[in-house]
């Protein structure tokens, strides 16, 4: 062996890569935490996982997000883990609901209670260098608190998950109904009544028509401008399934048959190719991201063109909403029945900004006041590109005392070992669905666990200062205010510079030259290597397996 002639080096009784067991802290039991339960039982021996979800239940963002129109902009066949389709989706694009029933399936198809803890918050974590350790501090919903310990951190809370009022004087003394539209009143009823909608981003967008429906009169309060896109990938009929199938339509607007139904159920290989064909017709459509490609062109022009036609004779709204830099610079969001809500003889749109609210409304910079029966607050998430709880790294640095977030690859921080995010800065924001992107990078995670219990006491932390390059051929150096570029113009880019592809490429495996492994014990670093046994030969003695002799030269093998 390697170390065999160093006298006072230690050689554990034990085979080569023994797993010695990991404790693994998750926060959130969202779509991140739920592949977190799911990968780790598929992917490691020895080990602890332990999920804080804050919330009474699982699901996370479809769980949290109930307003009025709330539905994915992408098609629902492709909105799924994708190992795990979901043959019975009621249409072509799916609401909130649906999408968590899917979510609450997938947790109760795989077991995966015994892993998560509910109604907990986390509420920082302090990385300890000599034990080699995060400690975290959590509050249950009853208000105590208590710590927990853990080898690996991984924050799947995401970026967009903070809610927040908007910053406007007086807002709370509001007697109407004050609502927002990611703490959405169960019970509430908008039918005759005087609303007014403060926001002009995906929330909004959805939302409006729903309220314009049934509301005595909705003024929208605007200030970006924002291109209202067709629906994605919605091209893919179904006719081979059921002659008699709809085409492609908006959340409501389309349902699948039930032959259709039946056939995704009874023809796995038929459905698989449905959903390739429906995700290879989004992801096929990037050319449009690179700026002045003849994509780009074409599509900036159709959309234009389109949202005029769709606004009728309302020249004003013309000028104010429609943008002259690419789509995509901000987030895309499908605007089924929006631009035809905002003309609606029921809707005011006002382009003033709000001095203050009060009792009754609010008032304007011009001094009008407009009184309302319901004031809906469609300002989103407070995006944080820093984690929402407090965290302490080497030599006592606190990443949200960082100027900017130092993010590598979107999964892991210089300075702080052994701790990973999901789609943090860098990551897929706008290139697709997200859920591949989750699938690869908790895979990568979990790579980058199992070498850790193979090889004890390693600590991973990508070296410092490592950034990929803002391509300057991308839309999202374009001059809007996006927050992409944590709501600046010309601020730093902070989504992943190419492709969904790209970036599932990049993240399949770990690139371990671009970190910083540190050992427990550097003079013996080759500890991992054992007694000279494999664990193959501790379980099965002298039957154990040798793979390495086949008949095919291209069959994968390893030596357990």
């Amino acid at each position: 062996m390697p170390h065999a002639a160093e006298a006072e080096m230690y050689v554990p009784d034990a085979p080569q890569c023994d797993f010695q067991k990991i404790r693994i802290i998750h926060v959130g039991m969202g779509a991140s935490g739920l592949l977190a339960a799911h990968k780790a039982r598929k992917m490691l021996s020895n080990y602890e996982l332990v999920c804080y979800e804050k919330n009474d239940t699982v699901g996370g963002t479809w769980y949290e997000n109930r307003y009025p129109g709330c539905a994915c902009d992408i098609p629902a066949h492709t909105y799924t883990f994708p190992f795990d389709p979901n043959p019975d989706w009621s249409g072509y694009y799916a609401y909130a609901p649906e999408i968590q029933e899917y979510f609450l399936r997938f947790y109760k198809k795989h077991d995966l209670e015994p892993f998560v803890v509910l109604s907990t918050e986390v509420l920082s974590a302090e990385w300890h260098d000599l034990e080699g350790q995060w400690q975290v501090q959590l509050r249950r919903k009853d208000g105590t608190t208590f710590e927990d310990t853990c080898n690996i951190l991984i924050n799947g809370s995401g970026v967009l998950t903070k809610w927040k009022w908007p910053a406007i004087d007086g807002l709370h003394d509001f007697k109407g109904t004050l609502a927002h539209s990611a703490y959405w009143p169960k019970s509430l009823d908008w039918s005759g009544k005087s609303v007014a909608v403060i926001g002009t981003g995906s929330s909004s967008i959805q939302m409006v028509p729903q309220l314009t429906a049934k509301a005595s009169h909705v003024t929208v309060f605007m200030r970006n401008q924002t291109y209202i896109a067709p629906q994605f990938g919605a091209s893919i009929t179904n006719e081979e399934a059921d002659p008699e199938s709809m085409n492609p339509a908006a959340a409501g607007k389309h349902q699948y048959t039930e032959k259709e139904k039946c056939r995704f159920r009874e023809d796995p290989e038929y459905h698989l190719k449905y959903r390739q064909r429906m995700e290879g017709s989004i992801v096929g459509g990037w050319d449009m991201f690179y700026r002045s490609s003849d994509l780009n062109v074409q599509v900036r022009k159709y959309m234009q063109e389109q949202m005029r036609e769709r606004l009728g004779d309302r020249d004003d709204l013309k000028e104010r909403i429609i943008p002259v830099w690419s789509p995509g610079c901000r987030r895309l969001t499908p605007g089924e029945g929006y631009l035809e809500a905002l003309i609606a003889k029921n809707v005011t749109c006002n382009f003033d900004n709000i001095v203050n609210v009060n009792e009754t409304g609010l008032q304007t910079i011009k001094g009008d006041p407009i009184n309302v029966d319901i004031l809906v607050c469609a300002t989103g998430f407070d995006v944080q590109y820093q984690p929402h709880f407090r965290i302490t790294g080497l030599s006592g640095q606190i990443m949200q005392e960082q100027n900017e977030p130092n993010v590598y690859a979107s999964i892991s921080c210089p300075g702080f070992p052994n701790y990973f995010v999901i789609n943090g800065p860098r990551g897929n924001w706008g290139q697709g669905c997200a859920l591949p992107s989750h699938e690869v990078q908790m895979e990568y995670i979990l790579q980058c666990a199992r070498e850790n219990a193979g090889r004890p006491n390693q600590e991973y932390a990508p070296e410092a200062q490592r950034h990929e390059p803002a391509e300057s051929h991308s839309i999202w150096s374009e001059e809007c205010k996006s927050w992409y570029k944590d709501n600046t113009v010309d601020g730093r880019i902070h989504i992943w510079p190419g492709s969904l592809l790209h970036h599932l490429k990049y993240l399949k495996h770990p690139r371990y030259e671009h970190y910083e492994i540190v050992y427990k014990d550097p003079d013996n670093m080759f500890a991992f290597l054992g007694n000279g046994r494999t664990i193959g030969q501790v379980k099965f003695g002298a039957e154990a397996p040798v793979p390495y002799i086949r008949n095919e030269e291209d069959l994968p093998w390893d030596i357990e």
